[in-house]
């Protein structure tokens, strides 16, 4: 059986990712936010500004998985923290170790940024909670997610001042 090869991302990987990002969309019953074209994957992926970072699993050169994530720093932390945005394996490479390998790197390169921890946010039905235990993930249980999305979004950002023009 081919190894599982895990690499960074190039922006000729754009496709797979967007193909996997969708299959992950469906699976959550989320396809209605999938507005990102592959101009917005490029520059937010692989721009000067890139705002993710993503892994590529591949086996027997056959693009498998991949993980999606960013730093972000905390005032008054020493060092960042990894946010996984989203982690996807092929239903067909599934039990091969892609997952672990993704987030074995994903890992290696959080310590190498001295990175405090690696967070992540998983739906409370999704099985896919064992795995990230099984890994060393624990659940944070006096913390809760909240998010203000469209159209509770759009409302709050309407009660802001007007911004200063500078004179």
């Amino acid at each position: 059986m081919p190894a599982v090869i895990v690499r960074s991302a190039t922006p000729a990987d754009i496709p797979a990712l967007m193909r996997m990002k969708t299959a992950l969309l469906a699976l959550e019953h989320s396809l209605h936010v999938a507005t990102a074209g592959e101009a917005d994957w490029r520059r937010d992926g692989f721009g000067p500004n890139a705002e993710f970072t993503a892994l590529i699993a591949e086996i027997g050169g056959a693009t498998a998985g991949m993980a999606l994530y960013s730093r972000r720093g905390f005032p008054g932390w020493k060092g960042c923290a990894f946010f996984l945005h989203d982690l996807y394996v092929d239903e067909a490479f599934r039990g091969r170790g892609c997952a672990r390998a993704l987030m074995a790197q994903l890992a290696a390169e959080a310590k190498a940024k001295d990175a405090a921890f690696i967070e992540l946010t998983v739906d409370a039905g999704n099985t896919a909670r064992k795995f990230y235990e099984r890994v060393g993930f624990a659940h944070v249980r006096h913390c809760m997610s909240y998010v203000a999305a469209q159209p509770a979004l759009h409302k709050l950002a309407a009660e802001a001042a007007p911004a200063l023009e500078d004179a």
